[in-house]
């Protein structure tokens, strides 16, 4: 079993890649639609989403690679932290939207558990043992996928309430 290198730029990587799914997911269960309430919805989630991913890509070309901070990962380490980034988080099971979701609600449970899913991935994170640095980032970016989690959860109620459809 070999030692990699895992470093900040890393972690920014799999965070973009995983705002890019959340992107990719809402503007695509948005597509086509004809209910705009339920369009909208879906459209301001994902600009949630790419505003994360701006966030994101910044914090990245802030990083200097000559102070490029890094951890020491096994292989079985790294196997599991790139399975919760790629395959975890907004999976794609290859199926059109009409196929996957029968209701705005179906969206929106996904994008709850897929904060989850984010959640857990950065917690796995931040145990790694960074210096303090990038332990703060790690810890902002949990607060705001908790955040969104929090939103979602409340969107999901409003949605109940006022009957919105798919």
């Amino acid at each position: 079993m070999g030692t990699v290198h895992y470093t900040y730029e890393d972690v920014i990587g799999y965070a973009v890649l995983i705002e890019q799914k959340g992107i990719k997911l809402y503007t695509d269960a948005a597509e086509g639609l004809k209910n705009e309430p339920a369009r909208n919805i879906l459209l301001h989630l994902a600009e949630q989403e790419r505003k994360h991913e701006e966030y994101f890509l910044k914090l990245k070309s802030e990083v200097h690679t000559q102070d490029s901070r890094k951890v020491d990962l096994d292989d079985e380490s790294i196997g599991y932290l790139s399975a919760l980034a790629r395959n975890e988080i907004f999976p794609e099971d290859g199926k059109p939207q009409h196929e996957r979701f029968q209701s705005l609600k179906d969206v929106i449970d996904f994008g709850m558990q897929a904060e989850k899913d984010s959640i857990l991935f950065y917690g796995e994170l931040s145990r790694l043992g960074w210096e303090e640095s990038t332990e703060k980032v790690l810890q902002s970016i949990i607060r705001e996928e908790k955040k969104h989690l929090v939103q979602l959860v409340e969107l999901g109620r409003l949605i109940e309430e006022r009957d919105v459809y798919y």
